[in-house]
Formats: structure tokens, sequence, C-alpha cells
């Protein structure tokens, strides 16, 4: 099988560039940049991590337990994830508080929240995602309908030879045209990996890690079945652990893995991942056709407004936003893989009153997303007009780990006006009246315009102007000076 036919002609590439602290992960189809990833090296990878946790508390109001895998915060473990029919003398229904159990994180912490975890485990293989607290057998999502049940009744075959344990597992999209020993194989291998996650958990105390996966890449490697023409490294390290890990589990593929040397110009530079890191940060990206769209994350939820801006070339109306919203459907779907966007996301299209239309968008965006490997479910259209869909949050949003908080609006996105802040300092100054003296201290960007109040206010004698360059834009001191 030749990697290099990843599906209908389209071209993806694998880039990897490394620093003593971080390693970016870009893809890119047909040279557009889809997907970025961030692993800082100082902190272990925790989504799929499976643990020996203790629980810590039970709170029946919440539906939830609380459970100590050994990390700073407390994981949260939804009640609804608890599993009737359990195995290996374990039992998530009857849990109790100081009790052991095994979990997986489904959600790494984000912000001040800790982790998720699920009973449920989930082990992900090259073609099959073993279940084995679940005797429930599924094809991914992707495939077509009418292959579905063909596929699933076939492998439930080949494998019950290998399954006298009755674990569950689900088809991945990669098991199309497989040949039935990789299967088994695949199969086999999951089996060896949670026989010995059991014997683990046997041997030690809760709080303990009692699985993980070494190299983020992996698993990209493993979501799209190693099929890229290109993987490029600049960390030899790096390049020796994919090299092998592509040898021994995707014989099958021909790929082009290339160690990348050091010279003038990086891989950073040569891929322009400045101006992809840009992008992600801003909130307004322009369309091709005059139009832009404004995407904005909030703990809750992810909203995204579809504006026509210049464009007014199309002879209606009903044309003219039909078209914007194909062209921004396009970039919001890009934008949702590249931010790693997941949650509840909202997105307010140009209005259509033509259903002939938005049915034609729901289609557009559901093949657009065939080529996402996180599970993505469109709700439709709400009687609002918003289109709402959600995506699986694994982690936080790539905006959250490339940036910081803004110290002046603290994330708020905006500041007070020069107008308001002048009308501020002109009532406080007022409002210590009687003085003999005053002295402002603010940023030097506002200088000239409170020397021009205090002119106008005839005080100049009695008020002076400190410049502080550490000083937020929109904020100032007044004291005064006895």
């Amino acid at each position: 099988m030749d990697g290099s036919l990843t599906n209908k002609g389209l071209d993806r590439q694998l880039i990897i560039t490394s620093s003593s602290k971080l390693t970016l992960y870009a893809i890119y189809e047909n040279n557009e940049p889809v997907e970025l990833r961030v692993e800082d090296k100082e902190l272990a990878k925790e989504t799929g991590n499976i643990y020996k946790g203790k629980v810590k508390k039970i709170i029946p109001a919440m539906n939830a337990a609380f459970v100590d895998i050994g990390e700073e915060r407390e994981a949260f473990l939804p009640l609804k994830d608890f599993c009737p029919d359990m195995v290996h003398d374990k039992n998530c229904k009857d849990l109790k508080e100081g009790k052991s159990v095994i979990v997986q994180v489904r959600r790494s912490a984000i912000n001040t929240k800790g982790a998720k975890l699920s009973c449920k485990i989930a082990l992900p293989g090259k073609y099959l995602v073993l279940l084995p607290y679940s005797n429930h057998i599924g094809v991914s999502s992707k495939l077509p309908d009418e292959l579905k049940k063909e596929l699933r009744e076939h492998i439930k075959e080949v494998l019950e030879p290998f399954n006298q344990e009755k674990y569950g597992f689900i088809v991945r999209t990669s098991a199309k045209d497989i040949p039935d020993e990789l299967i088994i194989e695949d199969f086999l291998s999951l089996k060896e990996t949670w026989f010995n996650i059991l014997n683990r958990a046997k041997k030690v105390k809760s709080p303990s890690l009692l699985y993980e996966e070494s190299f983020k890449v992996f698993s990209i490697i493993r979501d799209y079945a190693c099929q890229f023409s290109r993987i490029v490294i600049d960390d030899i390290y790096i390049y020796k652990q994919v090299k092998n890990y592509c040898k021994e589990n995707f014989p099958e593929f021909d790929i082009k893995i290339s160690f990348f040397r050091r010279k003038k110009e990086t891989l950073y530079s040569i891929y322009r991942l400045d101006s992809v890191i840009n992008k992600i940060l801003s909130t307004h990206i322009w369309l091709n056709n005059g139009g832009y769209i404004v995407i904005e994350e909030t703990e809750a939820l992810v909203a995204i407004d579809v504006n026509s801006g210049k464009n007014c070339k199309q002879r209606t109306l009903e044309e003219m936003a039909f078209n914007i919203n194909l062209e921004a459907a396009k970039e919001i779907v890009r934008q949702i893989r590249l931010r790693d966007l997941g949650g509840i996301i909202v997105i307010d299209f140009i209005d259509m009153k033509e259903k002939e239309n938005m049915e034609k968008l729901l289609n557009f965006l559901s093949e657009l997303f065939k080529n996402d490997k996180k599970p993505v479910k469109i709700k439709g259209f709400t009687s609002l007009g918003l289109l709402e869909l959600t995506r699986k949050k694994s982690e936080e949003s790539l905006v959250t780990k490339l940036s910081n908080i803004c110290i002046t609006c603290r994330g708020k996105g905006y500041i007070k006006s020069d107008g308001i802040i002048l009308f501020e300092i002109e009532k406080r100054i007022y409002e210590l009246m009687p003085f003999v003296k005053l002295q402002i201290v603010l940023n030097p960007r506002l200088k000239e315009s409170v020397k021009n109040t205090v002119e106008k206010l005839k005080m100049t004698d009695r008020i002076e102007i400190i410049d502080n360059i550490n000083m937020p834009i929109d904020k100032y001191e007044i004291v005064r000076v006895e």
C-alpha cells in the first residue's frame, strides 16, 4: 500500500520541529496547515493515560466523584460513566470513598478544572479500539452506513476465536480493506497491553499511573493510520522513534521519513509556522471572497460569527449569503481543526431564507468534517437561526497553549477608552480638592492627553504628571503631595 495515496489524492504531510522545551506537530493537507499540536517536554501527556486512583469524595448532588490520580488537582469522574458490566473483580457501581478504581483521562486539566475521567477504558490500536469493560462492538462513524454493518459482522466473526473474554471493541476507519491477519495481530497486541495494565494495578498502591503513551506523535500517526506522504523531523531522537514506530506498526506503508539537518533556515521558518500561530491567535479571519469570520472562545462555548465584509457582487442577498457561507464553512472547519476547538460550538452564519440552501450548507459542513479525527456532531440550526455543533474536547484549546492572559485587559479583550480614563481623572481631581499639589502617575501613552486636560482646568502649576512605562495603559495613580 502506498502511503502517498491518503484519500482521493489528498497530500498530507507531518512536520515535527522541536526546541529544548517544546515540540510542535504541524499537519498540512495539500500544503494548507490543518492541525497544529503543541507538546511541553516537561509535562507528561495526560489525555488517554490510565491510572489506579483513589476516590476522595462522592457528591450525589453533582452526580460525580472526585478521584486522586496523583496530580495537583483531584480529577472529576461523572457517575454516569460507572460501568454496570465491569469484569476482573472490579465494580464501578459500588464506589466508596477511599476505594481504588481504574480510570482513564478523557480530558486533561484545563485552567482551574481538574482532569475529567471515565472508568470506561478505551485502548486505541492501529485498526481497533479495545473496550475491556464493555461488550459493545461499534464501527467508526466516519465510514459509510452501508459499509458499517458488513465490516462489523465480518471483524466480529474474525476475532471471535481470540476473544474468549468477550471484550468490546470499535472498528476504526483505518480497518477498511485491511487483511484479517493484521486485524487479529492488532487485537492480540491490545489484549496484551490490557493484561499488563491489570497486572501492574495489582502490584501498585493508589494513586499510580498504569499506562501512558511516550510520544504525542505516536497517537497522531495512529489516528491517521500513518497516511502521510512525508514526515519531516528536526530532532534526531524523535526521528529515530518515529522511524522505528512506523516500521514496526505500519510496515505496509511506504512513507518518506526525513531528518532535517539544521542549516540557515529552520522548519519553523520554511513552513512559516510563525504566520500560522499569528493567525490562530487572531479573532478575525478574512475570506477570499471579501467576507470574514470572528472566533470568540469562552469557558462555556465557542462563538463564531460570519460577516459579509466587502462582498456585494452577487445579484441577490440570498445568493450573496449562500456563497459567503460556503466560503466561511471551509475556513471555519479548518480553524476548528487548527485551533483544536472543542465542546459546544455555535456559528452565526449570514441569514438565508431558502431551506434548500440551508440543507446544502449542512451537507457541505458534514463533508468537510470527514477529515477531522475528532468526533463531530452537527445538531443543525436552532430556532434563532444559529448552527450548533459539538466536537470532542480532550484538552485545553491551542489558543490557550500559545498565549498568556493580557495583563492589561486580563483576558477580556478590551480596555477603557481614553475618553473615559480622562473623565475619571478629572472627576478624581475635583474629589481631592482642596489640595496644594497632586501627582498623576500613568503610562506614557496617556501623558499628552492628561496634560491637555490639566491645562484646560488651569492647574498646571499644582499637578505634576509622571509617566511610568510599566503602568498598564488603562491604569493611573493620583496622590497628594504634602
